[in-house]
């Protein structure tokens, strides 16, 4: 016969476990979400007070947010979600690390505004990319916005011209189009994670890095640097994606609410992004006496115009994407 004792120890341990695995249920799953950018950036802000609030409210996940690289680089993150390690993130380009041929998106003035660019990829031509070049590796994407145009910024001299960036030394992240375009404009090029950027440039190790006015703000690096070149050279892309897999495995009617409100997240920090560029500008001159210049475009776009031509010769498939964009951007050229 069974002993008694052991009979009611194994039913109090089964029931035990059962509860356990209950309760992780109804828990639901943790979403960690990845980015570079500062806890006071409209980015963070809005992931917080809209897409984690939401999802929590809605849902029994729970979402937390991880601001200014603390799960590690970019590299790092990126790659982490497309390894299933990192639920989320919210990611530049580096993606191009993994499949070149996205590096197109960061083609310099393939995009003319900030409005063409956000327009085109929530559009059905962003749709066509993610599906082409970003699924393949495991990734969705689930949002985009633009940080703006990205603008030459260093403590040297002013840049009106091609021939200003003698001898300045130009902090980039590793990624080939970006690396071309500063060699293009006549830098000299060193690569660097962006959480070593502050001390390099305080240090004098870098003389100038390239981001889109907001970001550098939020980033303090106004704090080191003396001189800003409205180039526009890129329209800088940002991604809010998700491993794959992890999506998938996720109710259906859970995933249609964060995919849903992911966009709206990121339509927001579009939005917000739009409308304090103007103000920082104000703010980074009077507080900061940083020199402003607002330089003929033609100049820099001659030194890389090549560049579009050639990607496409190296990567035929991307060909119709590219016409396609140009010619949708024209809409946009006042």
């Amino acid at each position: 016969m069974i002993d008694r004792r052991l009979f009611v120890l194994a039913f109090t341990l089964i029931v035990g476990l059962s509860l356990t695995f209950s309760a992780a249920a109804e828990a639901g799953e943790t979403m960690r979400i990845a980015h570079y950018f500062a806890a006071d950036h409209p980015t963070n802000e809005r992931l917080e007070g809209i897409f984690k609030e939401t999802v929590e409210e809605n849902t029994d996940h729970t979402v937390e947010v991880y601001p200014a690289n603390q799960l590690g680089s970019e590299e790092e993150f990126s790659e982490g979600v497309m390894m299933g390690e990192v639920e989320m993130a919210v990611t530049g380009n580096m993606w191009e690390m993994f499949d070149e041929s996205i590096s197109f998106i960061q083609l310099p003035y393939v995009f003319v505004n900030m409005e063409h660019a956000y327009d085109t990829m929530t559009g059905e031509l962003g749709d066509q990319v993610y599906e082409e070049l970003f699924e393949p590796l495991g990734i969705e994407v689930m949002g985009y916005f633009s940080q703006g145009g990205r603008a030459l910024s260093n403590n040297v001299r002013p840049i009106e011209h091609p021939d200003d960036t003698e001898g300045i030394t130009m902090r980039t992240w590793e990624g080939t189009t970006i690396i071309e375009i500063m060699e293009s404009f006549g830098f000299d090029v060193t690569v660097m994670s962006m959480d070593e950027l502050f001390t390099a440039l305080q240090q004098g190790v870098v003389d100038a890095q390239d981001n889109p006015i907001s970001a550098t703000y939020h980033q303090g690096w106004f704090e080191v640097l003396d001189y800003v070149s409205t180039t526009e050279h890129i329209i800088a892309p940002n991604y809010f994606v998700s491993n794959q897999e992890f999506m998938n495995n996720l109710p259906d009617e859970d995933q249609q609410l964060i995919k849903e409100t992911a966009a709206e997240t990121t339509a927001k920090i579009h939005e917000d992004i739009m409308e304090e560029e103007e103000e920082i500008i104000e703010t980074v001159k009077e507080d900061y006496d940083v020199e402003f210049t607002d330089p003929d475009v033609e100049p820099f776009m001659e030194t890389t115009e090549h560049m579009i031509e050639e990607f496409i010769e190296d990567f035929p498939e991307t060909e119709d994407l590219i016409r396609d964009i140009q010619e949708a951007g024209e809409e946009y050229i006042d």
